[in-house]
């Protein structure tokens, strides 16, 4: 599933995150394969709390649980950082184009030298090519591109602070 987040507006169904919310999150970036009375343990709790709390998280959509696999290991050579300029009178179907496109893994409207940036994933530089000549170059109001290759990967993370063990 993908989403299209504003952080600027604020949602009428946002939850509020207390300590323990942000203990239990923490606890399952580590090892989101541990059971609720395992986690309970760990963040000081009941194992009942823990599992209504687990369950507002992910109703909420505040957390996913998924597999993360960095790219490289999937078969993905080729990672590139995209930034984009764009004719803002577009955003709306440049943003329509870039969430039906499966190639981009993260896409961001920013502030700064460009207005959005793009994560994508190719098996070759010949599909980066034909990727960045044939199908996004050809979007309605994308004035620019610029393609920075990820050459090896420092750091991939998907956590949001100190972990639990940390």
């Amino acid at each position: 599933m993908v989403h299209v987040i504003d952080t600027n507006l604020p949602r009428e169904d946002e939850i509020t995150l207390d300590a323990l919310d942000h203990k239990i999150i923490a606890v399952l970036q580590e090892n989101a394969r541990q059971t609720n009375a395992e986690v309970a343990v760990q963040v000081g709790s009941s194992e009942p709390t823990v599992r209504r709390r687990v369950d507002r998280l992910l109703q909420n959509q505040v957390i996913k649980i998924v597999a993360i696999a960095p790219p490289f290991s999937l078969g993905y050579h080729v990672v590139a950082i995209l930034g984009i300029q764009i004719d803002h009178s577009y955003l709306d179907e440049i943003q329509e184009a870039l969430l039906a496109m499966p190639e981009i893994r993260f896409a961001g409207v920013t502030l700064g030298s460009y207005d959005v940036v793009t994560e994508v994933w190719f098996h070759s530089n010949k599909e980066l090519l034909a990727f960045l000549h044939e199908r996004l170059s050809k979007i309605p109001g994308i004035q620019r591109i610029e393609s920075l290759q990820v050459a090896k990967m420092i750091k991939y993370a998907y956590d949001w602070g100190v972990q639990p063990s940390a």
